[in-house]
């Protein structure tokens, strides 16, 4: 009994690899700065898996800088699992109000992505892979040094367009590879996040959760899957 226990959830825990390995997009644990200030300089690092499947973690680090007041500078970066990668940079303004901090950023970002190889239901070796381009704006709001210098919380809204360009290659015996299915139409992107921080003045940890929604998804490919929820959790500095 034990023994058939065991072997089914290995053949659970392979279904869900196999379905993960086709993701070809996820939201992305990027920093919410909340500048306050000329010559202020932040930097993240933090690591973060989607839900429910907690099989791909990425590794993300953020930058944000403020050369002059009311102007904010962003890069970050992603890395999943050495199949998908994520950049992306933005400018924008930032306004305080007391503890409270409102910023607008526009920015385009670039991704690739790979599901690797696999075998569909009826056992046909396939690869699925491309790339995408984002071009978003973002709206941050939230709260700094709170709690004696202790506490950050901040919320962030993404709107943008992706532009997919992935393929679904069928791959013969003889190592050739035919696309039969593709996705290249642009789609509208919703992305939420949270982040809240907590430590001493200029080192916090930080946790941070994101929600992707993306308009016109075709939900009857299997082969072009993206996640909706990531949480993550990392270290941010403020110089």
């Amino acid at each position: 009994m034990k023994k058939s226990i065991f072997n089914r959830l290995i053949l659970i825990c392979v279904a869900m690899s196999s379905f993960s390995s086709c993701v070809v997009y996820h939201p992305h644990n990027v920093n919410v700065p909340l500048l306050r200030e000329r010559g202020e300089m932040q930097l993240e690092a933090n690591v973060s898996t989607t839900i429910p499947f907690l099989l791909s973690p990425s590794l993300n680090a953020s930058y944000a800088y403020a050369p002059i007041n009311m102007l904010g500078l962003q890069a970050s970066g992603s890395f999943t699992d050495g199949q998908n990668m994520f950049g992306q940079v933005a400018a924008g303004t930032f306004h305080t109000f007391g503890s409270s901090v409102l910023e607008c950023y526009v920015g385009y970002g670039r991704g690739v992505s790979s599901g690797g190889k696999n075998n569909d239901l009826n056992q046909n070796s396939y690869s699925v892979d491309g790339s995408y381009g984002l071009v978003f704006g973002q709206v941050d709001f939230g709260w700094r040094q709170l709690a004696d210098n202790s506490i950050d919380v901040g919320m962030a809204m993404k709107a943008g367009v992706l532009n997919p360009s992935w393929e679904k290659r069928q791959i013969a015996d003889d190592g050739t590879e035919t696309v039969v299915d593709e996705l290249k139409d642009s789609h509208f992107l919703l992305e939420p996040q949270l982040v809240f921080r907590f430590g001493i003045e200029k080192v916090k940890f930080s946790v941070n959760m994101a929600y992707s929604f993306i308009d016109g998804w075709p939900t009857d490919n299997s082969y072009f899957n993206y996640e909706r929820f990531s949480v993550g959790i990392g270290v941010n500095y403020c110089f």
